[in-house]
């Protein structure tokens, strides 16, 4: 009983944001959303939405979607009950002039992909995890999104027993520089519609090796207010050329 419980007071806050993230499109106050894990979120805010989904600054909301695998989102997609609630946005007045940007992969890299891409160099679930993304926006009639590329490893990085790192330094770097190499492959050979980008942050945000610059980090996974400083500017770049 306790279980259900939580779950109907989720599911109900859920719902509660998702409702003031409508009447914000509508009001037109919604210019991006930064949809995906703890990245998603701390690329436009230092603080957690209490409800899912949550507004930054300037226009920019978050979705956080919890500690999600761009591995999973390959193999389950997003879950019905978003796709469904997305589908209320076709009916709402100036939908299409959002931008949305989509951030999974950096978990993937720490957490599991870097020893298995030292044995076997390639990630076949790139291509599916783009179409996932496809999918989900034509579900509410955008005309493109961003995928972010994740952010790079950094030599000093906070350790969360939840979430342990494999690999050491360099196979981390050798499995983003592969992910990131794909992402931009795949993305920009796409003729499909709804269009897909790619945006990459990572020249922005590293040092001179490659590695997550301690300049823009203070735990090595989350930027800092200078962190979302640079990938701002990048974003507003991208945005203006798109």
């Amino acid at each position: 009983m306790r279980h259900r419980i939580r779950v109907f007071k989720a599911k109900t806050l859920a719902w509660l944001g998702f409702i003031g993230f409508i009447v914000a499109v509508a009001r037109r106050r919604v210019d991006q959303v930064w949809v995906g894990d703890s990245n998603a979120v701390m690329m436009v805010t230092s603080s957690f939405p209490p409800l899912g989904v949550g507004r930054g600054d300037d226009g920019r909301w978050v979705w956080h979607l919890g500690p999600r695998l761009m591995y999973s989102i390959s193999r389950d997609g997003f879950k019905p009950g978003m796709r469904r609630a997305l589908r209320i946005l076709r009916l709402v007045p100036g939908h299409d002039r959002v931008n949305w940007f989509f951030s999974f992969g950096e978990i993937d890299l720490r957490c599991h992909l870097a020893p298995r891409v030292k044995e076997k160099p390639e990630l076949p679930f790139i291509p599916t995890y783009i179409e996932r993304v496809r999918s989900l926006v034509s579900e509410f009639g955008a005309s493109h999104a961003f995928i972010v590329v994740p952010v790079p490893p950094a030599v000093d990085i906070f350790v969360d027993e939840g979430f342990p790192i494999e690999g050491t330094l360099e196979d981390r770097l050798a499995a983003h520089r592969l992910m990131r190499s794909d992402l931009l492959a795949v993305t920009q050979a796409e003729q499909s519609r709804p269009r897909i980008e790619a945006l990459d942050l990572t020249d922005a945000l590293s040092d001179a090796n490659g590695y997550y610059s301690p300049e823009f980090t203070s735990d090595g996974v989350h930027p800092t207010d200078a962190g979302r400083a640079a990938a701002r500017q990048v974003v507003e770049l991208q945005l203006q050329s798109a």
